[in-house]
């Protein structure tokens, strides 16, 4: 069975976030993070607040992805792994932060408002190569996705559809909207946090837009658990500041997590 981290069930978060910001700090501690690009915006943003509260910790936090994040916490490389992917080890704690939904963002041009989960398997099996296809306009379709070995290539796979094809790659969820936006017939998935500008390119998923509440709800269903990873015998510091990031409920929703 999968343990979970500790939680503080009795304590409103609000509460605990500020006890957190007044327990004596520990000196010269350094908790290192990594992992997910989609959650490491929001973990540097409580990172700042929570150094700011002690002077004496210091925490950095590097994007990579999910699959790096956790082999970097095997190999004693970081004290807290970022993953948008459950992993199974009965020598980890796992804080869950919340859940998270993926949209799928078209270029404007492509004259589609909705994609089903066929459409999707035909169009990354290669059947599917013209928007015209499947009611849009004629436009070569072209993919732009993310890595083998980030969380959200592996929650697409798992939840959507495999990639069958080669497709274009980009680094992380604002290169993809970047690339998708300047990119005549483009389409590409990201987390719903970096949606940012571009909510004319994104289209519903099975007739249900990506929106917090389809999100929060479990309406929507191209989503998934985010994780926080840390050893079980994990020293106080590490802990309390993975409490203090699922604490921050603030944060956490304005950056997707819901």
């Amino acid at each position: 069975m999968r343990m979970h981290a500790h939680r503080f069930v009795a304590v409103p978060a609000a509460l605990f976030l500020a006890m957190s910001l007044l327990l004596p700090a520990v000196a010269d501690q350094s908790i290192k993070v990594g992992g997910t690009t989609n959650l490491a915006p929001l973990v540097a943003k409580a990172a700042t607040a929570y150094q700011g509260a002690h002077p004496g910790v210091t925490i950095s936090v590097k994007g990579t992805s999910s699959g790096a994040g956790i082999a970097s916490l095997k190999d004693h490389q970081v004290d807290v792994a970022m993953s948008d992917v459950a992993v199974n080890d009965d020598d980890l704690a796992d804080t869950v932060l919340g859940v998270v939904g993926f949209a799928f963002v078209v270029n404007p041009d492509v004259g589609i408002k909705n994609l089903t989960r066929d459409e999707l398997t035909g169009i990354f099996s290669g059947k599917t190569t013209n928007w015209k296809q499947i009611g849009g306009n004629d436009r070569k379709i072209v993919i732009i996705g993310r890595e083998i070995g980030t969380g959200t290539r592996f929650v697409f796979e798992d939840k959507v559809a495999k990639t069958l094809i080669p497709i274009k790659v980009a680094k992380n969820a604002v290169a993809v909207a970047e690339q998708v936006a300047a990119t005549s017939g483009a389409l590409g998935y990201i987390a719903s946090g970096f949606i940012g500008d571009h909510q004319n390119m994104v289209v519903s998923y099975n007739g249900v837009e990506p929106t917090p509440d389809n999100i929060r709800n479990h309406l929507y269903s191209f989503a998934t658990d985010e994780h926080l990873y840390t050893w079980k015998n994990a020293d106080a510091g590490i802990t309390a500041f993975v409490q203090y990031v699922k604490a921050d409920t603030a944060v956490l929703r304005e950056n997707g997590v819901f």
